[in-house]
């Protein structure tokens, strides 16, 4: 989520902010060993579209419908839907007989406050009957001309029925090697930084890279081989407007 302009305060629905459109278009890639045993390196093309006016801002796979911003704190109702959750059976020995894990849609409030210090952020997620989620996220953003390099550290708490969807195994799931395992909630904490490259005004490129460690919940199911996952994401922009 963009920091708010200072001159829009105020409930988005009351305040007499020009509607000035932006969006642009892109690609992009992930890479991320998975956490599952004897799971390879996940690598996931992705579309990327931008589109930001007086109520709404959409970037990649997140949405927010804009509810308002008061001294330099957003409010939003957001959606989003994530990209490397879930498994099928296949992908690994271990998964052999599991049965598939989707990824989710995830929706509810989120807020930012940006300050001389730094961007702080956070949501709470509801994803139906895969359980709940809530982050919370610190960047600050140096510029060197056409490049900016933001570190970023976050925190996300999973739901117990979130980790035992994804992570736990079933009593009819389980057999010799796979106990059953039903997991309780956890936090995950995470480190990077994102490099941006602007040529020109309209075009980004961009590279993100960082750590994630897994909570204790996550790594005591007898699915998971990783505690530590590195991940990064590249990828290019072109505003039009």
């Amino acid at each position: 989520m963009i920091p708010p302009d200072a001159d829009n305060s105020g409930l988005t629905i009351l305040n007499n902010a020009t509607n000035v459109t932006r969006w642009g278009l892109g690609a992009g890639v992930g890479f991320a060993p998975s956490a599952y045993k004897g799971d390879g390196t996940r690598v996931l093309p992705f579309p990327l579209v931008y589109f930001d006016n007086k109520w709404v801002q959409v970037i990649g796979t997140t949405a927010d419908l804009k509810i308002g911003s008061w001294s330099g704190v957003s409010v939003a109702l957001r959606g989003q839907f994530s990209l490397f959750d879930g498994y099928k059976g296949s992908d690994a020995p271990i998964l052999n007989g599991m049965e598939n894990r989707r990824g989710a849609f995830w929706y509810g409030p989120a807020l930012s406050w940006g300050t001389g210090f730094g961007t702080l952020s956070g949501s709470f997620l509801f994803g139906g009957n895969k359980g709940e989620r809530a982050k919370i996220g610190f960047e600050k953003a140096f510029a060197f001309g056409q490049f900016s390099i933001a570190p970023h550290v976050g925190a996300e708490w999973l739901s117990n029925k979130y980790v035992d969807y994804y992570y736990g195994v079933r009593p009819s799931e389980a057999r010799a090697g796979r106990a059953a395992y039903s997991a309780g909630s956890t936090v995950n904490v995470s480190a990077g930084t994102r490099i941006d490259y602007r040529p020109t005004k309209q075009q980004t490129i961009f590279l993100d890279v960082g750590v994630s460690r897994l909570g204790d919940a996550i790594t005591d199911s007898p699915i998971v081989g990783r505690r530590v996952v590195p991940e990064a994401r590249v990828g290019y922009m072109y505003r039009f407007k």
